[in-house]
């Protein structure tokens, strides 16, 4: 947005300056004041022994994937400081940050401060997953052997019987909720007490379709839902689903804990 006005009456006219807030010389606050949300550059990124993608789902919405990873996460886009853009992981917790200058820093759990990212190149089109039924299967049963073997826990994967004779494409958001699930799971077991307390409740996981994506507790069954409708958004992050199993486990851990 332009934030002078031109005199008609005059060759030039100088342009009002916006307010600044203390300590921003008011030139930049001009250069802040005009900055708007729009597109993030999209590519691939490097930051320090990390690389990864970022492709844009819609407006406000982008897809991170680390190099090695199965998972897509859905960043959402917000405003931070100084103009800057924040995209989040639908915990809330900042993954990347944006300047107004179009710098980017990544954020893990291993580099909170935040490592500064550079473009290598473009990153290539996502594409909408199509898995049969036997392939859904397998997977399944990799899933389940994967615990153990990773894991030294005994969970038995599957899929709502709609799931499996569904189409490709439902499949497709099937298996990525499934990858989420695993990864959830992995990541919840790295907190304390957590191995006991999964050991304890939880003895399945159910992959199925809802109205929303939700991770409950049915019995000692682990019940993951996801939206087929919804693309990427229909399904919860590995990092929902440790904060969920979190929630749900919460008084078994605490009860291993003061064992």
């Amino acid at each position: 947005m332009m934030l002078g006005v031109c005199c008609a009456l005059a060759p030039s006219a100088a342009r009002a300056q916006p307010d600044a807030p203390p300590g921003v010389p008011p030139s930049m606050a001009s250069r802040l004041a005009a900055e708007k949300i729009g597109a993030v550059q999209t590519g691939l990124y490097s930051a320090g022994d990390s690389s990864f993608t970022l492709t844009i789902l819609r407006r406000d919405r982008y897809l991170l994937r680390f190099a090695g990873g199965g998972e897509r996460f859905v960043l959402s886009m917000g405003r931070g400081s100084l103009g800057a853009k924040m995209l989040k992981y639908d915990t809330g917790t900042t993954a990347l940050r944006v300047s107004v200058w179009g710098g980017l820093t990544l954020y893990t759990q291993d580099a909170p401060q935040g490592l500064p990212a550079t473009r290598q190149g473009d990153a290539p089109a996502d594409e909408v997953l199509a898995v049969s039924a036997p392939e859904m299967q397998t997977a399944l049963g990799d899933q389940s052997g994967h615990m153990a073997y990773a894991q030294n826990i005994a969970l038995k994967f599957a899929a709502d019987p709609s799931v499996l004779a569904a189409d490709p494409e439902t499949r497709g958001r099937a298996f990525e909720a499934l990858v989420s699930a695993g990864l959830g799971i992995e990541r919840y077991l790295t907190m304390p007490g957590a191995r006991q307390a999964l050991a304890k409740r939880v003895n399945a996981v159910k992959i199925a379709a809802g109205g929303k994506p939700t991770v409950t507790l049915a019995g000692q069954t682990l019940l993951v839902s996801f939206v087929p409708g919804d693309g990427p958004e229909g399904r919860a992050s590995s990092l929902t689903i440790q904060q969920e199993l979190g929630k749900l486990l919460a008084s078994s851990a605490k009860d291993v804990a003061t064992k």
